[in-house]
């Protein structure tokens, strides 16, 4: 039966709208996929993210990560928070974005 929801049960209904926004705001670009969503962007010469998962409880996980452009298998990432409302989840995506850019970089690999 189709009840109108994403594939993902629709947990990201409520908050696309507003990670649309915010990327366009922010000039960053928005990937959708089953189960999470990511923000990315390019500075001081890494690739970084924000991705935005479903968490166990119906909140929202959020992990932030960089990585070498077209090395996506050595990364640094980091948890930021677990099981968040959409409201909590919208107030501290600009803070994520510091704690992405504040990031190390990966090590190089061969």
């Amino acid at each position: 039966m189709d009840d109108g929801t994403t594939r993902d049960g629709g947990h990201f209904d409520g908050i696309d709208p507003n990670l649309t926004v915010f990327a366009l705001a922010n000039g960053l670009d928005l990937a959708k996929a089953e189960g999470h969503r990511r923000l990315e962007w390019f500075s001081e010469g890494l690739e970084r993210g924000i991705v935005i998962e479903t968490g166990p409880g119906g909140g929202f996980d959020v992990h932030v990560l960089t990585w070498r452009s077209g090395r996506t298998e050595s990364r640094t990432e980091r948890t930021v928070a677990e099981g968040l409302s959409a409201a909590d989840l919208r107030s501290m995506l600009s803070d994520a974005i510091d704690t992405a850019n504040g990031l190390e970089a990966p090590p190089k690999t061969e």
